[in-house]
């Protein structure tokens, strides 16, 4: 019996060595894949982390590209409308100076109708004019009354001056009207010296109108050449109501206009007349 014990408790013991053995050598593997494990993480985040610096950096580079291509894009654009803009105002100033060359040379063939005529196979027909008598009495009265016709021109021109100055102490004014009223606008300031052509336009409150914003010498010269076309007893009726209308509303603002104090808004042109909001308990 105590041999039976006896040998129970040695393989007792054997089997508990083997489990010490068996747990320190597993015990051993573990830690050694673990530390493996842990091994491969830090090479995979590390060659993650060198991939997506390397990937961010080209799509840096690429985004950098693609806004530099833009802006080019952008100004090719910007620098071609403004050279179509520059060969339109062109185009319409060689126009209307061919139109005023051509009314110009049909005023003065209807002036000396006779003077022009050649008789067929014959030598031009001299003329004679023929003044009929004036009246002392007549010539006198002309002669007074030069001074008062042109004393509304002189006042006129005093009053163009005003509004010149007035214009040229405005840094920036924003003009917003009909495309066709810009176009006309254009079309009479283009020729002169001191209309500098804006920049892009934009649309204002609705697609038909156009926002421009014009300097003081733009907003003189434009002035200038409205105030000049409403004057001139060659341009036609349209036109000259056109450019007084134009004048009258440009001005009307430039004279309220006063020096800048502080955040005041800038100078803001409306040519746009519209018919008054009808109440809301109207009959129709």
């Amino acid at each position: 019996m105590a041999m039976f014990r006896r040998s129970v408790n040695e393989q007792h013991d054997r089997t508990a060595d083997e489990l010490a053995l068996l747990r320190s050598e597993l015990g051993q593997e573990l830690r050694a894949g673990l530390g493996e494990l842990r091994h491969l993480n830090a090479e995979l985040r590390q060659q993650l982390g060198t991939s997506l610096e390397s990937g961010l950096q080209d799509l840096r580079d690429e985004l950098r590209e693609l806004r530099r291509e833009l802006n080019d894009a952008h100004k090719t654009i910007t620098d071609a409308r403004r050279e179509s803009e520059s060969l339109r105002l062109e185009l319409e100033t060689a126009r209307r100076e061919a139109a005023e060359a051509r009314t110009e040379a049909l005023g003065r063939a209807a002036e000396n109708p006779i003077s022009t005529a050649v008789a067929p196979n014959h030598e031009p027909i001299p003329t004679t004019a023929v003044h009929a008598p004036v009246p002392h009495e007549a010539a006198l009265d002309v002669s007074d009354s030069e001074p008062a016709e042109q004393a509304p021109e002189t006042a006129g021109q005093r009053t163009l001056d005003a509004v010149l100055e007035q214009a040229a102490g405005i840094s920036a004014a924003d003009l917003i009207c009909h495309r066709d009223a810009w176009a006309f606008i254009v079309e009479q300031a283009a020729r002169n010296a001191h209309f500098r052509v804006p920049g892009l336009a934009t649309n204002g409150d609705d697609d038909e109108q156009t926002n421009v914003t014009l300097s003081g010498r733009t907003l003189i010269a434009i002035l200038s050449a409205l105030h000049a076309a409403q004057q001139s007893h060659t341009t036609s009726r349209e036109d000259r109501a056109l450019a007084s209308t134009y004048y009258s509303r440009i001005a009307s603002v430039i004279n309220d206009a006063l020096p800048s104090q502080g955040d005041a808004a800038r100078t803001r042109i409306v040519i746009d007349d519209r018919p008054p909001l009808a109440p809301d308990n109207a009959i129709n």
